[in-house]
């Protein structure tokens, strides 16, 4: 069952569809130039809306998974794979007989500090869903890469792209979006979204 974050994101792309382009399509997919310029600024906003809808949801299951372990010791597998992924400059403990000594750290304090170190990354240094971006951030909560689906990771990719020179180049100098077909495309990345969603369940 997919998350209500999931499901506000995807109520949001319809309202943006609903905003911004035409109702019906042109079937000669012929437009005026207000229309694409719509049609770009739906691509944007929808990224948009994917971007922070995957940030806060990776977010949520290595939270939710580190209140599970403090409250009842159980431990996922998002908090195996952040604690693998984020293991840096832990002290060695040297004694506990003959203080002082090196703190030995504790599982406790390992999961706090890469959960920290996690969302930091998350909210701060990620600019967007690309595989680079979907991966590190996959990868963290415990999503191994035989649960990625490779020809909808290469439409992202590709979309992304799209989603790139629509925010940075002139729109005299780009290609014309089809309304019709960007729409297709989107749903059909919110849809892959909707697996990973419920994949993150399990996390």
């Amino acid at each position: 069952m997919p998350s209500t974050r999931y499901n506000n994101m995807s109520k949001r792309i319809t309202e943006l569809r609903n905003h911004l382009l035409p109702k019906p399509f042109d079937p000669l997919g012929l437009y005026s130039d207000r229309v694409y310029e719509r049609t770009r600024s739906f691509r944007v906003l929808a990224h948009a809306e994917f971007e922070s809808y995957i940030e806060d949801r990776v977010i949520e299951v290595i939270t939710d998974a580190a209140t599970v372990y403090s409250t009842s010791g159980l431990i996922r597998p998002s908090l195996l794979s952040i604690v693998s992924h984020w293991e840096d400059g832990w002290p060695r403990p040297t004694s506990i007989l003959s203080p002082p000594q090196k703190q030995a750290p504790d599982l406790q304090g390992r999961i706090t500090k890469a959960r920290k170190g996690f969302v930091n990354f998350v909210r701060t240094q990620n600019h967007g869903i690309k595989e680079k971006n979907l991966l590190h951030m996959l990868f963290n909560v415990g999503v191994i890469e035989s649960e990625i689906n490779r020809v909808w990771l290469q439409s992202v990719e590709d979309w992304a792209k799209l989603r790139g020179e629509s925010a940075h180049k002139s729109g005299k100098v780009q290609t014309q979006p089809d309304p019709d077909k960007e729409y297709k495309k989107v749903k059909y990345i919110r849809s892959g979204f909707k697996d990973l969603d419920v994949l993150l369940n399990s996390k």
